[in-house]
């Protein structure tokens, strides 16, 4: 049960994060506010590859990993975003596929570069 609340409490953490961001995102970066869900994912890619390789706590390792990161990452966007591209056959979709293979392709490569850092960290 403790896990669970652990858990919890470390996803409303990220998604306030990311929710923070996203309100923010247009008035900073203006038309590069489009990407912040992409710089999200891959902030949290990071930080997975960094935790999975850290000798933490269990207790530690379940805020930060499932809890945290896995609140503030999101990749359930990228997947609306292409639902909506198959019903709109006709639309820009130069940024969508961009989008799509920094969050997926981009999202391992980070991974693994957060594994590096993190094993530098031992």
């Amino acid at each position: 049960m403790a896990e669970i609340i652990l858990t919890g409490l470390g996803a409303m953490c990220g998604s306030l994060i990311r929710f923070g961001l996203l309100t923010v995102a247009p008035r900073w970066f203006g038309k590069l506010a489009d990407l912040m869900v992409v710089c999200i994912n891959l902030l949290a890619a990071l930080g997975m590859g960094i935790v999975v390789v850290l000798i933490l706590p269990d207790w530690l390792h379940t805020i930060l990993a499932p809890g945290i990161l896995g609140g503030l990452s999101t990749f359930s966007a990228p997947i609306v975003d292409i639902a909506d591209a198959i019903q709109k056959p006709h639309g820009p979709h130069q940024m969508l596929i961009f989008k799509t293979i920094m969050t997926f392709i981009g999202g391992l490569i980070i991974f693994w570069l957060g594994m590096q850092i993190g094993q530098n960290l031992l």
